[in-house]
């Protein structure tokens, strides 16, 4: 994003890879070193209860849709993190590597060979 106005994404609903809604953001995390968002949690559940865990890393975010390229079960399996509180590193790589990302470039954008949704609900 180019600007330093991230509340559009608080705004946002989040679909999957084929456009299906998933769910609206309950937060957003920014990244310690850049200050540009790196995470959203997207409120699933009975009523929007739950909130999961998803990359903005390949996501395109435009006219107030966050398109992620996960399947819609992919996001809803994620890790439980509490979303109340900062994600330390531990998580932060635990949320990584399930999602598929391999490589954490400092200061830059992750990398990924291929985004992972092998065993997750499509």
């Amino acid at each position: 994003m180019p600007d330093d106005n991230f509340d559009d994404l608080y705004n946002s609903e989040v679909v999957d890879r084929n456009g299906k809604k998933i769910g609206g953001v309950g937060q957003v995390y920014l990244d310690d070193k850049t200050g540009q968002p790196t995470w959203v949690t997207v409120k699933t559940g009975l009523f929007g209860t739950k909130e999961n865990f998803v990359p903005l890393v390949h996501a395109d975010i435009a006219s107030g849709r966050i398109r992620v390229p996960y399947p819609e079960g992919t996001v809803k399996d994620a890790p439980t993190i509490d979303p109340d509180r900062h994600l330390d590193a531990d998580e932060e790589a635990d949320l990584y590597k399930y999602y598929g990302i391999t490589t954490i470039i400092p200061g830059g954008e992750p990398e990924t060979d291929a985004v992972s949704t092998a065993g997750k609900k499509a």
